[in-house]
């Protein structure tokens, strides 16, 4: 089963940090969906990518909006590049 992993990156000491973090990220499978954000001072950036999970019934954690409205992988992917 495919779903789609979502994750913040942040750079505390500031953008080297961040570039850093994003590289890593990047070099991993990950996108970056949108641009940076700021909280605080720091930098963030949103991180998004496709993953084969275990099946659902193996899943120790399911949270009932995923049980309800189940996004393929394909629909999951298209919806963040639209967004980047």
């Amino acid at each position: 089963m495919k779903k789609a992993e979502y994750k913040i990156v942040n750079g505390k000491s500031g953008f080297p940090e961040l570039e850093e973090n994003v590289s890593k990220m990047l070099n991993q499978g990950w996108k970056p969906v949108g641009g940076i954000a700021f909280n605080a001072g720091f930098p963030y950036q949103a991180m998004a990518k496709v993953i084969t999970a275990k099946h659902e019934s193996e899943n120790k954690i399911k949270t009932q909006d995923t049980l309800r409205n189940p996004v393929g992988a394909n629909t999951a992917m298209r919806a963040i590049d639209n967004l980047t």
